[in-house]
């Protein structure tokens, strides 16, 4: 497989991304139907003014990132107010922001380092525009991928009715200082220009409550584990389920990809029929779990300490039951991709794991039964 990684510049090579679009979005992930299913085409009206990149192999597109200039619409004035970019607009002007969305890969490349190259010739492309600031959002089991990159949580998240429950975050382009930190496979693009310190001095001022990571993967084990105690209220051995029988030592080694969110109150946190295969602790608030379509009570309800989205996480098959936080809530987040790989490195802490897993849905079994037989 012969790869390139280029801007998409001939109408059918933008006609060949949306329809790589409608395969993965649509008929692989299920993520949207808003679509054109006549032609099987995933487009919008931004793709009038947006410029793709893409992965070939050959003529065949499998993996494409789009790039939109707010300075090149007529009227950004939707864009400007998803992002909610006026702060920004009025440090860095118009032409200093851009965005990027749509930015998948075909199953066959998704566990590669071309995502990183896609990702490279999109930035190379934004830093000659001239852009300072890149918006965009992700599902929250992507955060720590995003984060990697060089991406800042900024604003609470929202609810997306084709995509589900979504985080936006926030790139400076050229932040040095923040790419070294995260160990960005953008920092030797970023370290060719002059430090990007104006635009960290602007979101230090504007986002305070976001200087800090919250993700495993870029804090020592100790601060992770610590601040995840502040979350909890307690000692998380105690008040998380998933943990019971684990020394400090042994959970800090499980958790050492895990991110954390704050969600409020309506934030759909699960979607029924979404493809994710990520395991969801709830660290403070309630949540309720119910079966789209129906018109009674929630399944049943959640608090702190318990975990959902487990039988996702153990078998890969689309979301059964839709979560909803009923208060501001705080969740923790691993993915099933990560505990396969921990159980092979660490199989006795795994196991562990897995029998605590196991225990609470066999809990959730009873309930159910019991429920069933009385009526």
């Amino acid at each position: 497989m012969a790869l390139t990684v280029r801007r998409a510049d001939t109408p059918g090579e933008r006609e060949a991304i949306f329809r790589f679009r409608y395969r993965v979005y649509v008929e692989e992930l299920s993520m949207t139907e808003d679509a054109d299913h006549t032609g099987k085409r995933l487009l919008d009206d931004y793709d009038e003014y947006a410029v793709s990149h893409a992965v070939f192999d050959n003529d065949k597109i499998m993996g494409s990132l789009r790039v939109i200039h707010p300075a090149d619409m007529p009227d950004p004035k939707s864009l400007i107010a998803k992002f909610q970019m006026d702060a920004a607009i009025e440090a860095m002007g118009l032409g200093g922001i851009c965005t990027t969305s749509r930015f998948i890969l075909d199953p066959s490349l998704r566990h590669g380092k071309i995502i990183f190259r896609l990702m490279q010739s999109a930035y190379r492309e934004a830093a000659a525009r001239g852009a300072l600031l890149n918006y965009g959002d992700c599902s929250p089991h992507l955060l720590p991928f995003y984060e990697h990159l060089g991406y800042r949580r900024y604003t609470e998240g929202y609810n997306d009715t084709a995509y589900g429950f979504k985080v936006p975050i926030l790139m400076l382009m050229g932040d040095q200082e923040y790419f070294e930190k995260v160990r960005s496979p953008l920092r030797r693009l970023a370290n060719e220009a002059p430090d990007n310190a104006r635009g960290r001095n602007w979101f230090t001022s504007n986002y305070p409550d976001y200087l800090n990571l919250e993700s495993a993967a870029f804090l020592e084990d100790d601060v992770f584990f610590d601040l995840l105690s502040e979350r909890v209220s307690g000692d998380p051995l105690h008040k998380v389920i998933l943990l019971d029988g684990l020394s400090r030592e042994e959970a800090q080694k499980f958790l050492s990809s895990a991110t954390m969110i704050e969600l409020a109150s309506g934030d759909l946190i699960m979607r029924q029929g979404d493809r994710d295969d990520t395991l969801y602790v709830l660290l403070s608030g309630l949540a309720e779990v119910f079966s789209d379509g129906s018109s009674g009570p929630p399944l049943y309800i959640l608090g702190p300490g318990d975990t959902f989205g487990e039988i996702g996480f153990l078998t890969a098959v689309p979301r059964t039951a839709s979560v909803v936080a009923r208060k501001d809530t705080r969740a923790l987040l691993l993915s099933a991709e990560f505990m396969e790989r921990f159980i092979s490195q660490e199989p006795a802490i795994g196991a562990k794991v897995m029998l605590n897993l196991a225990r609470e849905i066999a809990g959730r079994l009873a309930v159910a039964t019991s429920q069933i037989a009385n009526k």
